[in-house]
């Protein structure tokens, strides 16, 4: 039997595409961030998104979510991200904690990094287990909520409102006078995908046991 592959649907831009495509910034043209003002160390960004120091390297080791401005480069090297890096590691753990599979996250993770910071502002993104969806209306979370399959929603826009105010009161690298390499990111290959999710697997199990 075929595997089923989760896929990433656009309510406003057209039909369904792969994870794949996701992943790899190919969905569609969307416009370009201004150049980011602020830059935050990993120890700011795994704070204010919620996730450990350990987590946030793992991540961008093995590019998962790569910081934007400045990535490491071997051991001294100090990685920089901007805001909306931030905004989409809160996402991701959010995704996470609530059980949505990785794949779903990865796919997740491809697509609001094609959009722009300011877009970000503006989306939910719904799950029903098998599909990643993008909701900017009322109208779309509520046909996918009376289409009776199980839902986990995050509100993408209320992230991006809590992490700019709480990254208000943060230490950041002022970019305009210290300029940094921006990075381009690239795809997560199938390898790293399936380490994460026999990580992720072994953790839930291990969680198991402990309740058993």
């Amino acid at each position: 039997m075929d595997e089923i592959r989760p896929r990433l649907r656009i309510w406003s831009d057209g039909p369904a595409v792969g994870d794949d495509d996701a992943v790899q910034g190919e969905l569609f043209a969307t416009p370009e961030d201004s150049e980011p003002k602020r830059g935050y160390r990993g120890t700011v960004a795994s704070k204010v998104a919620g996730i450990t120091y350990r987590q946030l390297d793992y991540w961008a080791r093995k590019q998962i979510v790569e910081p934007s401005i400045t990535p490491s480069h071997g051991s001294g090297s100090r990685r920089l991200y901007s805001f909306k890096d931030v905004v989409i590691l809160a996402v991701s753990k959010r995704l996470l904690d609530a059980g949505v599979n990785l794949q779903n996250v990865t796919a997740a993770i491809g697509f609001l990094t094609q959009r722009s910071t300011r877009q970000l502002e503006n989306i939910t993104i719904m799950c029903d287990g098998q599909h990643v969806h993008e909701c900017t209306t009322n109208e779309q979370m509520l046909d996918l909520l009376q289409s009776g399959k199980a839902v986990f929603a995050v509100s993408v826009g209320s992230l991006w409102h809590q992490i700019r105010q709480a990254l208000e009161g943060e230490d950041y690298v002022d970019l305009q006078t210290h300029p940094a390499v921006r990075s381009t990111g690239r795809p997560i290959d199938d390898l790293t995908a399936a380490r994460m999710r026999r990580k992720l697997e072994a953790q839930r199990l291990a969680r198991h046991s402990a309740v058993a």
